[in-house]
């Protein structure tokens, strides 16, 4: 950007005045920035229609968001020729970091932030690791009993400290990311410590039974490595009351064997040592979305105001 030149930005999350991304839109216009701000809960078609009219040159949206604009773009619908595209607010599976590649013939940049503590760490241009902005907030990764972890394993959650709020003061404010900590530093010369992308929340993580009777705890990633190779658009897994496990597929081409999807979603419980419930898989129209636009890849009961 500079004075001959007025970047366009689109930014695709939320539009709620209280949430981040609608201030982060709002705060980038300028003379020098030109942004557009679309909601993800919007129809498809109005979001793709805006961009092509719209032309960004910087295209920053939740994850879930950006993988059904790529689809878009690969399926012709979507005609933008974006120099950046940012991902951010959701985890960014590789599956999903395949089709934006394939659709923008450009590597995507993972972002990690919150609305609590703003932007907390995202990719450099390598995109090996995220580069924590240590300078804006200190990052605890903590077990559940808040113990710091060692380098290379996964915490139960995050401890953030902002230093550049003065209005409300974050101190060691608790958040249930699931990431770890990487011993080496990136070869681009950047000082900042390292972590591992997001694997996702806490509330995410199933909690079924094992042989022996006691709870096997089942992360989102299982579900990842089996669900991002199926031939659909979107997915979410929903357990219900009974422990029933819902998996709603949009999207889906006309080739997805349904029956085998559930059977390698069971196998996939099992290979971690958990006694699969029954999965129900749903062919929908949509994946419902939070009043904010964002799609949790997978809902345990407990995560809906339940025990």
């Amino acid at each position: 950007m500079g004075l001959t030149h007025r970047l366009r930005i689109a930014v695709v999350s939320s539009r709620a005045p209280w949430h981040q991304s609608a201030l982060v839109g709002k705060t980038l216009e300028s003379p020098l920035v030109q942004t557009l701000r679309n909601d993800a809960t919007e129809p498809i078609e109005r979001i793709v229609a805006e961009l092509d009219r719209f032309q960004p040159e910087s295209l920053v949206g939740y994850a879930s968001m950006l993988r059904l604009l790529a689809n878009e773009q690969l399926a012709g619908r979507l005609r933008v020729s974006p120099r950046a595209v940012m991902s951010a607010s959701e985890v960014l599976t590789t599956e999903s970091r395949t089709r934006m590649r394939a659709a923008w013939n450009i590597e995507p940049f993972d972002v990690y932030a919150a609305t609590e503590p703003a932007a907390i760490a995202s990719e450099c241009g390598r995109h090996s690791a995220l580069h924590l902005y240590e300078d804006l907030v200190i990052t605890e990764i903590v077990d559940e009993a808040n113990r710091p972890v060692p380098a290379g394993v996964t915490g139960a959650k995050v401890l953030v400290t902002v230093l550049f709020r003065r209005s409300q003061p974050l101190i060691r404010y608790e958040m249930s990311d699931r990431v770890a900590w990487l011993p080496e530093r990136c070869a681009c010369g950047r000082p900042f410590a390292l972590v591992s992308p997001v694997e996702g929340r806490e509330e995410e993580v199933l909690r079924l039974l094992g042989p022996s009777g006691d709870r096997v705890p089942v992360h989102p990633n299982v579900f990842h490595k089996v669900l991002e190779l199926a031939p659909v658009a979107e997915w979410q897994i929903e357990q219900d009351a009974v422990g029933i496990l819902h998996l709603k597929v949009a999207g889906a081409a006309a080739t997805l064997d349904v029956v085998q999807l559930g059977k390698n979603v069971t196998a996939a419980i099992t290979s971690v040592g958990a006694v699969p419930p029954r999965v129900i898989v749903e062919r929908v129209t949509t994946i419902p979305r939070t009043k904010l636009g964002k799609a949790a890849l997978v809902l345990a009961y407990r995560q809906m105001g339940n025990p």
